[in-house]
C-alpha cells in the first residue's frame, strides 16, 4: 500500500493541478510538502504495520477526518480502506456515525481515544493511555496510535488551510 513517490496527498485530494498558483505556492515549501507526505506514509503504510493494520490504519483515518467534516480527505481514505484487502471489514469504523455493535475492547478504546484526541485533544489524560494499556495495547502500539492522530490532524488543518487560499 504505498504511493508513486511523485504523488502527493493533498495536492491531489485539492485538484492543485487545475490550481497552477496554488500548486507553485506549495512548491515554494518543498521540504515541509516533502515531510508531510513522508509522515503519510510513516502513519499510513509503513513497512510493518505490526498490529495496526493498513486497512485499520485507513479507517481510524477515514473516522477521524469525518470527525472534521474534511470531505476531500474523507473520499481519500475511503478509497484508500476500500482499495486495501480486506477493507471492507473495516468499513464501519471509518463512519463515527454509525454504531460498531460487537466490537472487542481492544478496538472500542482505539475508538474511544481516537475520538477523545480528535475533538478534544485537551481533555485526554494519562487514564486514556492507560485504558489503551489496559485493552491489551503496547507501547509500541500507543505510540504508533498517538502518531496516526497526530498526523491525520496536522492533515486535516493543512488542507483546511489551502481550502481556504483555493477558494477565495
Amino acid at each position: 500500500m504505498s504511493a508513486p513517490s511523485n504523488f502527493d496527498v493533498i495536492d491531489t485530494v485539492l485538484g492543485f493541478d487545475r490550481f497552477a498558483d496554488l500548486k507553485a505556492l506549495r512548491e515554494q515549501r518543498t521540504k515541509l510538502k516533502h515531510l508531510t507526505q513522508t509522515s503519510y506514509q510513516a502513519a499510513l503504510c509503513p513497512a510493518e504495520p505490526r498490529n495496526f493494520s493498513y486497512p485499520l490504519r485507513a479507517a481510524l483515518a477515514a473516522r477521524m477526518v469525518a470527525l472534521w467534516k474534511s470531505q476531500e480527505l474523507v473520499a481519500h481514505y475511503h478509497a484508500l480502506l476500500d482499495s486495501a484487502e480486506g477493507g471492507s471489514e473495516f468499513r464501519a469504523i471509518a463512519d463515527p456515525a454509525s454504531g460498531v455493535a460487537g466490537i472487542n475492547s481492544r478496538l472500542a478504546a482505539i475508538l474511544a481515544h481516537v475520538d477523545l484526541v480528535t475533538l478534544s485533544p485537551k481533555d485526554a489524560t494519562r487514564t486514556n493511555i492507560d485504558n489503551l494499556a489496559a485493552a491489551g495495547l503496547d507501547d509500541r502500539d500507543i505510540v504508533a496510535l498517538a502518531g496516526l492522530i497526530a498526523f491525520v490532524n496536522y492533515q486535516v488543518l493543512v488542507v483546511a488551510g489551502l481550502k481556504m487560499l483555493r477558494d477565495n
